[in-house]
């Protein structure tokens, strides 16, 4: 067996040769994730189900979180997904509160607006930052520190008075509670073995989605009920972010091991509370940073660098941009598109029937996180099952194909009901529809590049990020004036149909993303 290591993969990295074959580059950057099929290495450790071989194999080290129990992992789980949706329920919160705010400081809600988009925008930056935090100094301490700045900087926008304080705190909200919408996925990477990657992914993804239309339903309710009492929506934001971190000091621990260390070398992880905290707050780190195999400054953004440079990494940024960058428009732009007076063309809904219409889009996101935990597992073992036993990542995005017959309609038909003025029922089944279709196919999309470089977890779900809310961050700016001079259904359509051509990006990694992997070679 040929054995590749790095630091985050150990002794199983992507090429996994346990099986006989003629030629070997067949199997190139392949899986083998079935023992039942063809001659398999007898010494590899399987899976409780008997013939599932466990892609990385654990060491005998009961601090490698691969072998932690599955409570621990699972309550970790939890309090990552929180984590994760910190970065959007922040951001999406303020959404509603723009026409409050423009009365209080004399300013358009266009303007005030503005503050948001900053706010996406930084969610997209801040993504950076803390790939090159999490890589060098840890995952506990990016977790911790962001929650804990995170939630300073909201306390400093619920109490100010001054436009110029809030929009500067404002922006640096989205800079920290972003951090686990990347971190989360090297955490996952870290904890669960390759087969449950899809699963686990979708979970923590679903607090990602689950947030931008859970926030502005709350701060519309708490508008309606507190007649524009705006503060009390990011005092909310706080009190989540709050018992995040009091579930972050109860539960979280430090979730990089690197397995090329031998377990007689490992520094010792105390497992007192005193322990888990200075692991947490990073002073583990820093005394232990190269006897526990922690990536030096230079080589975190190196690595960046070199991951977003792989062959498909950058086609798999556009597709995401091209596909998801309309969900975070028209979050964005939600208060000003429904709220418009009915006699400029608009809806005229208040706070409390917008509140009400996020309900469509939660439980679209719902549905499409259940029926993924399903139908991903579905393709991966068809896929097994009919090529011997071997798993080729490129399997992963037949569901990005699928997913385009729910999301084309989708933003047609809210662009139809829009321009045509007919029952909101109609913005309500398109924009169930389109989110459906995202959540799907962000989870596929996502463990494909995971499948392709989980040595870069954090780097891979930092660009996606990047790709999906910096393009999104855009649409804000000409989403509404875009449909006022054109026409919504005009608008909406060339959306849909940039959907429809980001599927021949899909198309061409489905044959050729398997040559294009094995010519960038993987992330060192």
């Amino acid at each position: 067996m040929d054995v590749l290591a790095d630091k985050e993969t150990g002794i199983l990295h992507h090429t996994v040769q346990v099986i006989h074959v003629q030629e070997q580059k067949d199997i190139s950057d392949d899986i083998v994730v079935d023992a039942n099929v063809g001659n398999v290495d007898s010494n590899l450790k399987l899976a409780p189900d008997g013939h599932t071989v466990l892609v990385p194999q654990p060491s005998d080290d009961p601090n490698d979180p691969l072998n932690w129990s599955s409570t621990k992992k699972h309550a970790l789980l939890i309090v990552l997904s929180i984590t994760a949706g910190l970065g959007d329920y922040s951001s999406a919160s303020g959404i509603p509160l723009i026409m409050a705010q423009g009365l209080e400081w004399n300013r358009t809600p266009a303007k005030v607006n503005e503050t948001g988009n900053l706010n996406v925008l930084m969610v997209a930056i801040g993504g950076i930052f803390w790939i090159i935090v999490s890589t060098w100094w840890g995952r506990g301490p990016a977790l911790f520190w962001s929650t804990l700045t995170g939630c300073i900087f909201t306390i400093a926008c619920a109490v100010t008075h001054n436009y110029a304080v809030y929009y500067a705190f404002r922006v640096l909200m989205g800079f920290s509670f972003c951090a686990f919408q990347i971190v989360g996925l090297a955490c996952i990477k870290d904890m669960f073995y390759f087969h449950e990657h899809a699963r686990k992914i979708g979970i923590w993804t679903y607090g990602v989605f689950l947030t931008p239309y859970l926030a502005p339903m709350f701060s519309n309710f708490i508008i309606a009920g507190t007649h524009g009492r705006w503060r009390v929506a990011f005092w909310l934001v706080f009190a989540v972010g709050a018992l995040d971190l009091v579930l972050i000091l109860l539960i979280s621990d430090e979730t990089f091991y690197d397995r090329t260390i031998p377990q007689e070398k490992q520094p010792a992880r105390p497992k007192t509370f005193m322990g888990r905290m200075s692991r947490l707050v990073g002073v583990w780190q820093i005394q232990n940073h190269n006897a526990a195999g922690f990536y030096h400054l230079r080589h975190a953004v190196t690595r960046l660098v070199k991951t977003l440079l792989k062959p498909i990494m950058i086609p798999c940024m556009i597709y995401y941009a091209m596909t998801f960058m309309w969900a975070v428009g028209i979050n964005i732009t939600s208060a000003i598109l429904l709220q418009t007076p009915q006699a400029y063309g608009g809806y005229g809904f208040d706070n409390n029937a917008i509140g009400y219409l996020l309900f469509a889009p939660l439980i679209a996101v719902t549905i499409g996180e259940l029926s993924g935990h399903f139908f991903n597992d579905l393709i991966a073992r068809r896929y097994v099952a009919r090529h011997s036993g071997i798993f080729k990542p490129e399997a992963r995005l037949l569901m990005n194909q699928v997913v385009v017959i729910l999301m084309v309609p989708g933003l047609v038909l809210v662009g139809q009901t829009l321009e045509k003025h007919l029952s909101y029922a109609g913005i309500i089944m398109g924009w169930g529809m389109y989110v459906i279709g995202s959540m799907l196919a962000s989870v596929s999309l996502t463990a494909y590049c995971l499948d392709s470089y989980g040595s870069a977890s954090s780097e891979v779900a930092g660009l996606l990020n990047f790709a999906r809310v910096g393009a999104g961050f855009s649409v804000g700016y000409f989403q509404e004036p875009w449909g006022k001079i054109h026409g919504y259904g005009q608008s909406f359509g060339i959306q849909a149909a940039i959907v429809a051509a980001a599927s021949i990006i899909v198309a061409l990694l489905q044959v050729y993303g398997s040559r294009m992997r094995a010519k960038g070679g993987h992330v060192v």
